[in-house]
């Protein structure tokens, strides 16, 4: 018979092989999930990522990915 690892134990985990259990972690997590729950995820962690940029910040990344035109399209609908 084959003993295997009791999860509750308090396993120590080199770095490697913590860093390959978060990443599991997370595969599973996005697994599960359907594709709203994925887009609400990624909005929320966008927002959380911009929200100390300045004005200034964020319009010259969007300058640098997109284009003038997507700019202005953003800034018009702050404005409606």
């Amino acid at each position: 018979m084959i003993s295997l690892p009791n999860p509750k134990s308090k396993m120590t985990m080199n770095k490697e092989q913590l860093a390959q259990f978060k990443f599991n972690y997370c595969e599973k997590i996005i697994e599960d999930m359907d594709m709203d729950t994925l887009m609400t995820l990624a909005h929320d962690l966008l927002m959380d990522a911009y929200q100390s940029c300045s004005e200034q910040e964020i319009k010259d990344e969007i300058l640098d990915l997109y284009d003038e035109e997507i700019l202005e399209d953003l800034m018009e609908g702050i404005n409606n």
